[in-house]
């Protein structure tokens, strides 16, 4: 029977030893902790520390008498005062918890490295890479230009691509070693005058032989060559800046081309 009954007070937050000690003074009245000790087979060290915390509870009362003092358990409808103990702390953790995920998360995001590198096969993996660049978070992408993206991709999905980065205002600058300008292929006249600059790099000076993203912390290659689609994005800020700086340094040597007006009239030579 008080197995059983223990196993029931336990749930209401009370330790075996505490339930023991309650289930004594209930049985046994007023006892001293030496008579505790005696009826529970529990040290007397022990049993002063769970006295502390049982009257802290609301279920043990102390009694002081000329002798010595002793005590008593409270009435067992004492055990509501435990359920509403729990609520007001259940209702508590509730509102603390919004602020507590944040900085939880807060010191994820500190701890966790932020450096990752990701593969991207075949071209549906290569629309994922490139959609991606429509995500860049300071507005900014430099590029190395192998194929235009309607070579890469296709048309349709290029000019979404291109229409994507005029509604996200993401401004691009792109370096060739094409001479022909690469905006006539596009009806996107907005990317074209607002949000597209391009320059001209001769092989003897770079020879570029893939299409290289850089934007935010990320550096990606995008690598098509002989029906070989594959492509790779590295993360880290570190890498990102560095690439970052070579090309403004390419960039500053480069020749400026002036871009064709798009027209729609002039179809992409791949259709």
């Amino acid at each position: 029977m008080n197995t059983t009954i223990t196993s029931q007070l336990k749930k209401f937050g009370l330790e075996e030893k505490e339930a023991q000690i309650y289930l004594s003074l209930l049985k046994e009245g007023s006892q001293t902790p030496l008579e505790i000790s005696r009826n529970t087979d529990i040290n007397r060290t022990t049993i002063y520390r769970q006295l502390e915390t049982l009257q802290t509870s609301g279920l043990v009362e102390e009694v002081l008498d000329d002798k010595s003092t002793r005590y008593t358990a409270s009435d067992p409808d004492k055990l509501n005062f435990l359920i509403e103990q729990r609520e007001n702390s259940i209702r508590s953790l509730k509102r603390s918890l919004p602020d507590l995920t944040a900085q939880l998360s807060a010191l994820k995001q500190e701890s966790i490295s932020h450096s990752k590198v990701v593969f991207f096969r075949g071209i549906k993996g290569l629309k994922q890479l490139l959609w991606n660049t429509t995500k860049a978070k300071g507005k900014q992408i430099v590029n190395y230009g192998y194929l235009s993206w309607n070579e890469v991709v296709g048309n349709e999905f290029a000019e979404k691509l291109r229409e994507e980065h005029v509604v996200q205002k993401i401004h691009g600058r792109e370096v060739t070693n094409h001479k022909e300008d690469g905006t006539q292929w596009t009806d996107n006249i907005t990317r074209v005058r607002q949000y597209y600059k391009e320059k001209f790099i001769p092989k003897s000076v770079l020879e570029i032989n893939h299409d290289q993203y850089i934007y935010d912390d990320i550096l990606a290659y995008a690598h098509i060559y002989k029906e070989e689609y594959f492509g790779i994005e590295i993360h880290n800020p570190e890498i990102a800046k560095t690439q970052k700086q070579i090309f403004e340094i390419i960039w500053e040597i480069g020749e400026e081309m002036t871009p064709f007006e798009p027209f729609k009239s002039k179809k992409w030579k791949g259709e």
